[in-house]
């Protein structure tokens, strides 16, 4: 058998959440693809050194409208048994058999996070994929409500498959968290947010928070720390780091007070995750995907509520023993969520729809 798979998020050098599904998903499809071949094609020109060794690569780059031309010209060619996107946009007109992962339909949920033009898109592939692809992979179980609820997907089409966390995001020793947080410039104890600046992020909010929290007391400045941040406002208290390399993440994650993640939606919410496994604990927004994924293992909170947020900093500031116990539980969380469970139960769907057609609903 072989399976076609839309490589481009996964070669960017920015990675937001679909970037780091692609690549992990990818790898570990690949490590388990037995007999199986794998054909990556992506928008650039030289394989990606990561690229295990036994996948196939297409490198193809094109200017612009490169999924619904270029790649779609590529994969009608070669006409492989099943195309595999894992990230929302199935190429118009393919006429091959497909699986799409759908991450969110953010759009639909918080639709002033986004411009008329980016609404427009995002609805268009969205809706397209809900109607043509054999089987819908859903990150969680709250994305695959959302797509039953707004494009009338029934419910044995979507599967919902949990991501996994990179291996590399794992508790760090003292010595290392301290070069890193002071080359990076951060002396003082942090909270921390790591994602991108988005109106759905709700960013301003946490900023009040967190002033609030500073006027009554809080010895902590926060971290913002991902794409997008450039030239937002920064100050003695509230640092901006636009990018931070894969290497440095774990330890600055590790560092921090806990990670806050104050979104009006998430469709998964891999920080969550990944600070859980490096030993941080969690505070983050009881919105979208949020309480599926950090269950009891972290301090939930209203979106729109920045006294609760305030008094929360404040509290596992100075309360370590509710820092343990966090940190704790979110060592434990985490562990259910390997990228070998999610290649295992997307190996079947894959399988089951290239074979015929049809796939059967598994429960993440």
């Amino acid at each position: 058998m072989i399976v076609a798979i839309d490589g481009t998020p996964a070669v960017r050098r920015v990675a937001t959440g679909t970037e780091v599904y692609a690549r992990g998903i990818i790898e570990a499809l690949a490590a388990t693809k037995a007999d199986r071949t794998l054909r990556v094609y992506a928008n650039a020109t030289d394989a990606p050194a990561w690229l295990p060794s036994g996948v196939e690569w297409r490198g193809i780059p094109f200017p612009r409208a490169w999924t619904h031309w270029r790649l779609r010209q590529a994969l009608r060619r070669e006409r492989p048994d099943l195309t595999f996107i894992p990230s929302h946009v199935l190429p118009f007109a393919l006429g091959l058999k497909s699986v799409v992962t759908i991450h969110d339909v953010g759009h639909r949920r918080e639709p002033r996070s986004y411009s008329r033009r980016a609404r427009w898109y995002l609805e268009a592939t969205s809706r397209y994929a809900a109607r043509r692809a054999n089987r819908l992979i859903a990150v969680s179980r709250a994305t695959a409500d959302d797509l039953i609820r707004f494009y009338g997907v029934p419910g044995g089409r979507v599967v919902v498959v949990h991501s996994g966390v990179d291996l590399r995001m794992r508790p760090q020793d003292p010595a290392t968290v301290t070069e890193v947080t002071h080359r990076l410039g951060i002396i003082d104890p942090y909270f921390l947010y790591v994602g991108r600046n988005h109106p759905r992020k709700n960013l301003p909010m946490l900023r009040r928070a967190f002033s609030e929290a500073r006027r009554r007391g809080l010895r902590a400045t926060l971290v913002l720390a991902g794409p997008g941040h450039e030239g937002a406002p920064s100050s003695d208290v509230v640092a901006t780091l636009p990018y931070v390399s894969p290497g440095d993440l774990p330890a600055l994650y590790a560092g921090a007070l806990a990670l806050t993640l104050p979104s009006r939606f998430e469709g998964f919410g891999f920080p969550a995750l990944e600070a859980m496994r490096c030993g941080t604990a969690v505070l983050a927004s009881n919105a979208g995907a949020l309480p599926e994924i950090v269950g009891s293992a972290g301090i939930l909170l209203s979106p729109d509520d920045p006294g609760a947020w305030s008094q929360a900093m404040l509290e596992l500031a100075h309360d370590p023993a509710l820092q343990q116990r966090l940190i704790a539980a979110g060592s434990a969380r985490s562990a259910d969520f390997t990228w070998e469970t999610a290649a295992s139960k997307t190996w079947h769907v894959l399988d089951a729809v290239a074979r015929q057609g049809q796939a059967e609903t598994i429960d993440s």
